[in-house]
């Protein structure tokens, strides 16, 4: 895992959304930010959730798993947190054996508790 900080923040009257979740993704992948398409901001076609489903089902052979709480034994040793950070919106971090040890977002304040974590498996696993 090589951490990768974001490069848009979210803002309510903004003109895109934050990418704290591909940073994520970024990170687990080891790739840089630019590699990952800017899921984000695309609307229209379905949700871009599961257009980023598609991309790593096709280019990685990998499915992007999620479950809500926080089963710490039954995780990868990275794995993506999600939860409202103390700026009050949803964000995404990097956590390992139930701590965080990345957050894309520059203030590193990372989120107040976990509510869902969404985690890399090879596809049909």
């Amino acid at each position: 895992m090589k951490p990768v900080k974001q490069t848009k923040l979210y803002s309510a009257d903004g003109i895109h959304n934050g990418n704290c979740l591909a940073a994520c993704i970024a990170s687990l992948l080891d790739l840089p930010l630019w590699m990952v398409p800017p899921f984000e901001d695309m609307f229209g076609r379905g949700d871009h959730t599961s257009r980023m489903i598609e991309w790593l089902n096709h280019m990685f052979k990998l499915e992007l798993v999620w479950e809500d709480g926080h089963p710490v034994d039954e995780l990868p040793e990275f794995y993506i947190a999600v939860g409202r950070s103390p700026r009050g919106v949803h964000h995404a971090v990097i956590y390992s054996k139930g701590e965080m040890v990345h957050d894309p977002h520059y203030s590193n304040d990372g989120i107040a508790e976990v509510d869902s974590v969404k985690y890399l498996a090879p596809l049909g696993a």
